[in-house]
């Protein structure tokens, strides 16, 4: 009887063990189906610091900010060429986005997809619980496959994260892709309409909106109206199909305040050491288009989002100087030009020339006093607190450039939300589409939209910068700008973005490259007091053109493919794919100042 039960515990355990091998083998081929964590850990997990979580994502954004001329790099002899093209030239700038696809590839679209297919394999009664998470999971994989595509114009979509069937998969392209992502898209709203009771608690897991639906519906919808804005040129139907679907289906249900926008609230510990990230502070100065639009509009903005330079009372070292300074320095200081605390640095490499005076120089000056020479700001920083904590200065540690109004607080005490779509943003999208319509959207006409996305604004860079200890943020009023400048077409709506976009500058650049707004102009030494416009205080804001002594140089629109040099054939294949599709994509994958499908001349 024992060998009886003997034989038969060892093939109960053959059994088992088969069944754990079974287990294991799919474990390791699917981790999708692992039985033992929590959907909703896995999303935590993936959306964690969504889009900055490695330092250097911060730090390239500083080459997008160049592009749009909010900054520009400090030095009376930077080499202001090197981030773009020569007319002629076969090699030139590259945005250096490849982020986009590491965050898509190794933590954010792969972690999504893993709990799609996770919840997919649910029971039915269990999974219906899980529908809200599986709907904001499709909603997050479509954002972020977006915005890859919307910046390389290809990427694999359909074949990836099937290693096992597609090991080196094909790419998908941007002028199929917008179809897909509105179908995705809409598909999540429609779940989120129709919830059942006893969903999943997404409450503490969910970083965006601490699991309330009704916004991800708007924020899905919103989505939805801005991917088919980027190929209006493409596919103008398309916009106006959405448009009537959002309205009709979904009750027009948009972003429709800052609590609404769709960002994500930062880890605690988020940037807290900011040692090789702090460029921002070391290396850049406010560009001078920029500095001299919000001045010209008398704009309440810019002492939020720019700092003001070292010739005042509230800084140590300009006190120190007044005591010591030379008769010549004191009066040199009394002059307006030197009551001014905001001034950019031109961002055109000929401006390096005596002929333009300090705007186009380093950011110091040298004053003569009783002793030594004293060096001080004249050029202003840009505010480098939307963009790393305390602007890159550090707790306890004194620096000259610091204004006495200017708080350094430990870095785990401020609450970082980065913002990717917001409700200023959403309200000037609007205001295009009723612009070019002539009628109304949404309810609302162009002239309506426009003057809620710049109140909207003004509430944001309150709102954030009291969060982040942003010097006049608590105090900052909009007053009667809108009645000085008021809706006056397109160009106020692309003017009064690009001015929002400054903690967007990725946003900035795409407006640009659908747009062309804002355009550039010559800006010329000898030329009247505003010469090429910039700063003509009609509230409409220019570039500089990128003269470099003979030519005018060219910004990069696009980026180039990343990927493993084992799918090799598939990347090079993709190029040549969007090169045929459009001639305009450029000679070969580095030609950055080329354009993809939606870029459309």
């Amino acid at each position: 009887m024992k060998k009886k039960l003997y034989i038969i515990g060892l093939i109960v355990l053959a059994s088992l063990g088969q069944s754990c091998k079974k287990d294991m083998i799919e474990l390791n081929t699917r981790p999708d189906a692992l039985p033992d964590v929590d959907p909703r850990f896995l999303f935590s997990t993936a959306i964690n610091d969504i889009n900055y979580n490695e330092r250097f994502k911060v730090q390239n954004r500083f080459t997008i900010m160049t592009y749009m001329q909010y900054i520009v790099q400090d030095g009376a002899n930077a080499d202001l060429s090197g981030n773009y093209w020569a007319p002629a030239a076969t090699k030139g700038g590259n945005p250096g986005l490849s982020q986009y696809y590491n965050d898509y590839y190794q933590k954010v679209g792969v972690g999504l997809n893993r709990i799609i297919a996770k919840i997919d394999e649910m029971p039915e009664a269990q999974r219906a619980t899980y529908a809200n998470l599986k709907a904001v999971s499709q909603i997050i994989d479509v954002y972020q496959a977006w915005r890859t595509s919307d910046v390389f114009g290809a990427m694999p979509y359909s074949q990836a994260f099937q290693d096992l069937t597609y090991p080196l998969p094909a790419y998908d392209y941007d002028y199929d892709l917008y179809k897909v992502f509105d179908t995705k898209l809409k598909t999540a709203a429609n779940t989120i309409k129709t919830l059942p009771a006893g969903q999943t608690e997404l409450t503490a897991n969910d970083f965006f909106y601490k699991g309330v639906m009704n916004n991800w519906l708007k924020f899905a919808n919103t989505l939805r109206i801005k991917i088919a804005q980027r190929y209006e040129k493409r596919d103008p139907a398309n916009l106006d199909a959405i448009l009537t679907d959002v309205e009709t289906n979904f009750g027009g249900q948009l972003i429709s305040t800052y609590e609404e926008s769709f960002g994500i609230n930062n880890s605690r510990d988020w940037n807290n050491n900011v040692d090789d990230i702090n460029a921002i502070k070391t290396s850049f100065n406010a560009a001078y288009p920029f500095v001299e639009f919000l001045k010209s509009a008398n704009d309440p903005r810019l002492a939020v989002m720019v700092r003001q330079n070292q010739l005042g009372a509230n800084n140590p070292a300009y006190s120190t100087l007044l005591t010591t300074a030379t008769p010549a320095t004191l009066a040199l200081l009394a002059t307006p030009e030197y009551k001014q605390r905001y001034y950019g640095k031109h961002t055109f490499p000929a401006s390096q020339d005596a002929s333009y005076g300090p705007t186009g120089a380093g950011r110091f000056q040298t004053f003569s006093t009783t002793g030594p020479a004293a060096n001080l700001t004249y050029q202003s920083l840009i505010q480098g607190r939307y963009f790393v904590k305390n602007g890159g200065f550090k707790e306890g540690i004194p620096d000259p450039l610091l204004n006495t109004n200017e708080e350094v607080v430990a870095g785990g005490s401020l609450k970082y939300k980065s913002l990717f779509l917001s409700y200023a943003e959403t309200c000037f999208m609007m205001a295009e589409i009723a612009a070019k319509k002539g009628g109304s959207v949404m309810g609302k006409g162009a002239a309506a939209w426009y003057n809620e996305g710049v109140t909207a604004s003004f509430d944001q860079y309150k709102k954030v910068g009291t969060d982040i200890k942003v010097p006049f943020a608590t105090t900052l009023a909009m007053g009667d700008y809108l009645s000085r400048f008021p809706f006056n077409g397109l160009v106020s709506i692309y003017s009064q973005s690009w001015v929002h976009f400054l903690a967007q500058p990725e946003e900035a650049w795409a407006m640009w490259k659908r747009t062309g707004y804002p355009q550039a102009v010559d800006y010329r030494a000898g030329q009247p007091t505003t010469p090429g416009n910039i700063g003509d205080g009609t509230g409409v804001a220019y570039l500089e053109n990128l003269w470099n002594g003979s030519a005018n140089l060219i910004r990069p629109r696009r980026g180039v493919l990343p990927g493993a040099d084992l799918n090799r054939a598939n990347i090079l294949k993709a190029a040549n794919d969007m090169k045929a599709k459009d001639a305009a994509y450029g000679v070969d994958i580095n030609e950055t100042k080329g354009r993809i499908w939606w870029d459309k001349q």
